[in-house]
């Protein structure tokens, strides 16, 4: 009995956590990171409780390996960074962050809430898009306004990009690709006409507001999953005639006069941004110039920004003085040992992944596929922004890759 109610006490804060990751922005998220962190730890020790504290079983299984070895490889590097407190401090709040949320929803995401917990994040992207068009619709944020200073606000608010209660448009596109598959996921499975019709309201909004973000990456990687989604259903003619009509489409509208928003889709605006965009150019630059120095064990973390204008002959704006991808970052931060640490992390995942699916039918595949496209679209966005620097998409991925990394127990596969 007591177990019941520590089991439905935890899957209750579970839930209200994906609201944290939710609704609360990024700012905020670090003033009060200590905080959840504590309120994370006390879950935990529950959720020990319940398993009679068989650490082994609990943290680590086979597969569990690969975490606690790219959590090793990538701390190699702070002996060897400039500055070692500043390596140091983020590798704690890093490695810490990582230890509790993959854990604790690991071992918490089971047969009868698996589906209770990923409704629920389903439903916070719907309420966040609803707060974007409020936001699109009366050109103000009144979170950006009122509450809460936001360095891309003004940018943002002009342009007309969306950013929601996520206060960029590149960290609210991560988030609703991940959620994208989620919502198709429910709007199929309906149980009625009304909720199908509600359902597939969500599922619009969701797509609309993904697209009022702007954002290229964001487009890509909704575009790579669609791709992945249509050859796992075996059609993958219809992935070849998906690219072909987006780039026929790009192409053409290269030679109309468009707003400036949808200029950024262009063929010809996307080459050029690619190809000659000065800090594009720099950050690649830098990047292999960084690991051309230090190629076994990086830079150090978190000194990409500290060290950027030691390899580069561009000055630019702090903002840009970063990568742009998370497996950039990884290879100037942590050198080629880091980077194959998360690369063998990424393939554990997707071993589980491979051996759960080819087990399960119905209703139960169904599901884990939407979770599993969810993981794909962050994944692929995060090759185009340093997604672990900023919460949500940190945080989001560390679910993702705990319901990755149990999958077998969550659905009951020996």
């Amino acid at each position: 009995m007591a177990d019941r109610y520590i089991t439905k006490t935890i899957a209750f804060f579970l839930i209200i956590f994906l609201g944290w990751v939710s609704f609360v922005p990024e700012p905020w998220q670090v003033k009060y990171g200590l905080q959840v962190k504590y309120a994370l730890f006390i879950l935990l020790i529950l959720s020990l409780y319940r398993h009679k504290f068989n650490f082994a079983a609990y943290f680590f299984e086979k597969s569990t390996l690969a975490l606690w070895i790219y959590l090793f490889l990538i701390s190699l590097n702070i002996p060897f960074a400039q500055d070692k407190k500043l390596a140091l401090g983020f590798y704690t709040d890093f490695s810490l962050s990582i230890i509790l949320i993959f854990f604790l929803f690991k071992n918490e995401i089971a047969p009868n809430n698996i589906k209770k917990i990923f409704y629920a994040l389903y439903l916070c992207a719907a309420a966040v898009c609803l707060f974007g068009f409020l936001e699109i619709f009366t050109k103000t944020n009144i979170i950006y306004t009122k509450l809460l200073y936001n360095d891309y606000y003004e940018r943002c608010i002009q342009q007309g990009r969306m950013m929601s209660t996520l206060i960029h448009p590149n960290i609210l596109g991560a988030y609703l690709v991940a959620s994208l598959p989620l919502a198709h996921y429910f709007y199929k499975h309906g149980s009625s006409l009304n909720a199908r019709r509600i359902k597939l309201f969500i599922f619009l909004l969701i797509i609309t507001a993904l697209i009022l973000t702007f954002s290229r990456g964001t487009y890509i990687a909704i575009l790579l999953t669609v791709t992945v989604w249509l050859i796992l259903k075996k059609e993958a003619r219809w992935a070849f005639f998906l690219w072909a009509l987006v780039l026929f489409f790009s192409f053409i509208f290269s030679f109309f006069s468009l707003h400036w928003e949808f200029r950024r889709l262009c063929l010809r605006e996307f080459w050029v941004y690619i190809t000659y965009g000065y800090h594009r150019l720099a950050q690649y630059s830098v990047t292999f110039s960084m690991l051309k120095a230090h190629p076994f064990v990086g830079i150090g973390l978190q000194h990409y920004r500290p060290l950027f204008n030691v390899y580069s002959s561009w000055r630019l704006p702090y903002e840009v003085m970063i990568p742009d991808s998370i497996y950039l970052m990884h290879l100037a931060e942590t050198g080629l040992v880091g980077l194959s640490g998360f690369i063998l992390l990424l393939l554990s995942f997707f071993k589980e992944i491979r051996l759960t699916y080819r087990r399960l039918s119905g209703d139960n595949k169904a599901l884990f596929l939407a979770i599993i496209l969810g993981f794909l679209g962050l994944l692929f966005n995060m090759a185009f922004f340093d997604g672990f620097l900023w919460r949500t998409p940190f945080y989001l991925f560390c679910i993702f890759a705990a319901t990755a990394a149990g999958s077998r127990k969550a659905f009951l596969i020996k």
